[in-house]
């Protein structure tokens, strides 16, 4: 699994065209996968501006409030840098 996963996060490491990129992801998440990591993208968005409450959160996400706490556990274990670059490229 590990192999894979490094596959994948290689090959959209290496594509340059957003295009291109929004293509190969088409081919490889199924529209449910593809909804859900769009969600978890602005679930983390959404933390890191820290201006909802949880129950806000889920109800303009329609996701549960047990999503919201992992993403927010998740968002406790990364280092300033990866919180720094998140805040950089998501919150602006």
């Amino acid at each position: 699994m590990e192999k894979g996963w490094k596959k994948f996060v290689g090959l959209c490491h290496q594509e340059e065209s957003a295009t291109k990129l929004d293509a190969l992801l088409h081919l490889l998440l199924t529209p449910e996968e593809q909804e859900q990591l769009g969600r978890r993208i602005l679930l983390i968005e959404e933390l890191l501006k820290g201006a909802k409450t949880q129950r806000e959160i889920a109800r303009d996400l329609k996701i549960s409030i047990a999503k919201i706490t992992r993403g927010s556990n998740n968002l406790k274990l990364i280092d300033e840098e990866m919180r720094t670059y998140l805040l950089e490229k998501l919150v602006k």
